[in-house]
């Protein structure tokens, strides 16, 4: 076992609680009557937000209060300090937003205030010519909720970033864009790319405690308008950024008047990141295509701005060049796909079987580490990118080390834990595993229980040579007991008080619950010893009325017949709740 890798795990098991430690619960809506109605056409905005959280699988989503004017928002303000952000539309009165977001400044200098007003060239000078100031960030509404559930996560990522990922490791994207419609259109569609990947990644987690951490753990976005700010946030985060997105022309400096833009500052900004990592994925995008030759000379992606594809093409970018996705194994000679990976079990097999030649490919360009970064996989992401092939004598050394370091995590995630049971991921690295909702029983909670001491205080590899281990255990939960019972009609069989012998032969020859056996299918195909199947009674955890040893335990013998298999366990299963 990699004690090095155990020892990271805890460590970030135990940061990753902190992340997303800042979040946005209440916020304050201004907007008029009208454009109150306007937000609300399609129903209720807060009904819709709460429908793009659970569609996202987002959990608790904020409350919003509306205001009709920014003097009724001032007094709401002075009156309720709870509010974690305000949102402002253009035309809510007097004082005007520009004023209202100083005066907010001025009161809470750390609450987020963000205009969101639709696209027109006078609406837009207008906002050259007013002080800023107090204002974080200018929105362009397009008509749809995606557009603030974009802005509540931009917003939360910049008040957590300094500890997420500065200090967590959390990864982060980095996108340099001055134009605020292109802004508000591509946000929404990378925090649903983001959102929707996090999603896939929670299939890996083995029980609800990691499902919260990876959630927790998603990439971040961080938003740059100039080339200042791009710089700093690059320099202050590049161990952690997954990729740059940027465009080709934009400011040099905050509250540079747009007349002065520089038309390659994005190329400069792409020498910059090349001169300090070769291998960092960026990706320009200009209206003027004559841009896409020095960005191909500088390694980087390019999209034309005005593209009819626009939006799919980052998309392809991001699944392909970010490490979202499956990973896709390449022929570093044709290009040709050689295979994929879609969880580490995957992973690890395929790494002990490409070639040579894919395999350094994909390690000198640190494509397997950056996968395991977007996933949040820290601990693991982090040893492999440790390593390099000067680290070793051959390549069948460095491929041996990499396929035990994914072993060796595989197992510590799977260790301590109750894992749910998934046809589809589940390995032989999971050490207790539950099929199924309702109870577990005494036995079953005790071997759970002991397996979390084990590891909580090191017990199983305490003594050189010694693994002190729990049997590994796969549970039927009491919720197909009763599934069971219903499907066949069994209540009115014991109504009846058969005999023993009875009981147990109405309940062999009565049929399992169809998704236990697809389930229990898919346990046995990781088998390769016999089993023992038991009962684990809800009574035998009872305090001072001992239980235990009441019913038979069945032995089954391992045979490679899978059928044959299936009906012993199904046979025993039975006999079991019989």
């Amino acid at each position: 076992m990699n004690h090095s890798l155990e020892r990271q795990l805890a460590e970030n098991g135990a940061t990753a609680y902190r992340f997303m430690k800042y979040r946005i619960h209440r916020i304050l809506l201004v907007c008029c009557s009208y454009d109150g109605y306007i937000l609300e056409e399609d129903g209720r905005i807060e009904s819709q937000i709460n429908r793009e959280y659970l569609d996202l699988n987002l959990s608790n989503p904020p409350s919003l209060t509306r205001v009709s004017s920014t003097a009724e928002a001032l007094a709401t303000l002075a009156e309720d300090d709870g509010f974690d952000f305000v949102l402002t539309m253009y035309n809510v009165g007097e004082p005007d937003v520009f004023a209202f977001a100083r005066k907010v400044k001025e009161r809470r200098p750390q609450l987020p205030v963000a205009l969101l007003t639709s696209f027109s060239k006078d609406i837009y000078r207008r906002l050259e010519e007013q002080d800023r100031s107090g204002i974080d960030y200018i929105f362009c509404w397009h008509g749809t909720t995606d557009l603030i559930i974009a802005i509540i996560k931009l917003v939360e990522d910049k008040m957590n970033a300094e500890e997420d990922i500065g200090q967590g490791g959390v990864q982060a994207l980095l996108l340099v864009e001055d134009s605020i419609r292109f802004y508000s259109t591509y946000l929404p569609e990378l925090y649903k790319l983001i959102l929707q990947q996090n999603t896939e990644y929670l299939k890996d987690a083995f029980n609800e405690q990691q499902q919260v951490l990876r959630k927790r753990a998603r990439p971040k976005i961080l938003l740059a308008t100039s080339y200042e700010e791009a710089a700093e946030l690059y320099d202050r985060y590049k161990h952690n950024l997954l990729g740059v997105i940027s465009d080709v022309g934009f400011v040099m400096r905050r509250h540079d008047p747009p007349e002065s833009e520089r038309l390659d500052a994005g190329i400069e900004l792409c020498r910059r990141i090349r001169r300090d990592n070769p291998l960092m994925p960026v990706l320009l995008q200009s209206s003027q295509v004559a841009f896409e030759a020095q960005a191909r000379a500088l390694g980087a992606g390019f999209i034309a701005k005005n593209s009819k594809r626009l939006l799919s093409q980052l998309s392809d970018y991001i699944a392909t060049e970010l490490a979202f996705g499956d990973f896709v194994f390449r022929d570093p000679d044709t290009g040709a796909v050689t295979g994929r990976a879609r969880d580490l079990r995957q992973m690890q097999e395929m790494i002990a079987s490409i070639s040579d030649r894919a395999f350094e490919y994909h390690t000198s360009q640190n494509h397997l580490s950056k996968w395991l970064y977007a996933r949040g996989l820290f601990p693991l992401a982090a040893a492999i990118r440790s390593y390099n092939k000067d680290h070793f004598a051959s390549v069948a050394e460095h491929r041996r080390v990499l396929v035990n370091l994914i072993r060796d995590y595989r197992t510590l995630l799977g260790q301590g834990v109750v894992a749910r049971f998934d046809a589809e991921t589940y390995s032989d690295a999971v050490a207790f595993a539950r099929i199924g909702e309702g109870s577990i029983g005494g036995k079953a909670r005790g071997l759970a229980f002991m397996n979390s001491m084990l590891i909580k205080h090191r017990q199983y590899d305490k003594h050189r040579g010694v693994r002190i281990l729990i049997p590994r255990t796969v549970v039927v939960a009491t919720g197909y007991f009763d599934e069971f019972m219903r499907l066949n009609g069994l209540e009115h069989v014991i109504a009846q008080e058969p005999s023993d012998e009875q009981l147990l032969a109405e309940f062999v020859a009565s049929t399992l619950p169809q998704q236990l056996l697809d389930e229990l299918r898919a346990y046995i195909r990781t088998v390769r010893t016999p089993l023992a199947v038991r009962s684990s009674s809800k009574l035998e955890d009872s305090h001072y009325q001992p239980f235990a040893g009441i019913y038979s335990t069945y032995m089954i013998p391992y045979v490679e017949n899978e059928d044959q298999m299936l009906r012993l366990v199904m046979r025993a299963v039975k006999s079991v709740y019989a």
